[in-house]
């Protein structure tokens, strides 16, 4: 992952859908490049794609972070699930002139990444899934980081709690002048450890920033999604089609720990996957984004199954 970025530059665009809601986005690397829609972690917000754009732009990839509904630019969508996302991406990647391009889920974006994979095959050329949530209804929250685990268990059972707790930890800080002290306790929290993202002051900043601001309009999108990942997803990963569907996963991962990446790759049809001995959860793009995004890029370069 390359360190840097001019957010100035990034802060986007917003579509009018043809519902009335506004859907934020924001284009990064080689405009010219093949497209490939990035879906951010939880929370996060179409920023996160920033951290990838001077790798994006060397291999040719023309990268579109999109915001989730009620994160960043995007309106609220009451009731919506996964399923409603891949017609979303459709509507924006009409917008944009894309007949066919890939699209990858980072994390939380995993799901996301998954539906388009199994709702619209006939537009995409290939789906990555890079430390991606699996279906905690399936799979548990079993070796979790505890603050993890207490996330999705008051999802799940005590969901009244979720907004203010969500406050406190994050949505408190979104639109202020942070001072070295509040900053460096803030990256410490989220890191959980990683020594290579805490000790870049301009990644650690570029993070913080793509996670607050999934706040912008409060915590009720963040929270309505968290419950999600808690429900059924309402697909089967066995009915995905889509011939070329990529995993990588860290194995020390205790965001969304191995198994869970084991137990999709093993379920979607014509999975290849990677997992990567002692890699946490963010070592998988820290390290390997150029392998990542070279495999989106020359999934799009081929002709249509």
């Amino acid at each position: 992952m390359q360190t840097g970025p001019d957010y100035s530059a990034m802060e986007g665009s917003r579509l009018r859908l043809r519902d009335g809601r506004a859907l934020g986005y924001a284009e990064y690397g080689d405009a010219e490049g093949v497209p490939v829609f990035y879906f951010h972690g939880h929370p996060g917000s179409r920023l996160e794609g920033a951290l990838a754009d001077s790798a994006a732009r060397r291999l040719g990839v023309r990268l579109v972070g999109v915001d989730r509904p009620g994160m960043g630019h995007s309106d609220f969508h009451p009731g919506r699930g996964f399923l409603d996302w891949p017609a979303t991406v459709v509507e924006l990647a009409d917008a944009l002139g894309f007949e066919r391009f890939a699209v990858q889920g980072v994390s939380g974006g995993g799901p996301y990444a998954l539906a388009c994979a199994y709702t619209i095959p006939q537009r995409l050329r290939a789906c990555g899934v890079v430390a991606g949530m699996g279906p905690i209804h399936e799979l548990g929250i079993q070796g979790m980081l505890p603050v993890v685990r207490l996330h999705f268990t008051v999802a799940r059972r005590a969901r009244w709690l979720l907004r203010p707790l969500m406050w406190v930890y994050l949505g408190r800080f979104q639109g202020r002048s942070l001072d070295k002290r509040s900053f460096a306790r803030l990256v410490a929290r989220l890191s959980h450890g990683n020594d290579e993202l805490a000790a870049s002051h301009e990644l650690a900043s570029g993070y913080l920033r793509e996670i607050l601001e999934a706040f912008r309009q409060g915590t009720r999108g963040p929270a309505y999604e968290a419950r999600l990942y808690t429900r059924p997803w309402g697909f089967r990963l066995e009915k995905i089609e889509l011939p070329r569907v990529f995993l990588w996963h860290g194995e020390s991962d205790l965001h969304i720990p191995v198994r869970m990446g084991r137990a999709m790759a093993k379920s979607i049809p014509n999975c290849q996957a990677r997992f990567f001995p002692g890699e946490d959860h963010f070592t998988p793009v820290l390290r390997h984004l150029d392998e990542i995004l070279t495999a989106m890029r020359k999934q799009v370069a081929v002709p249509p199954c």
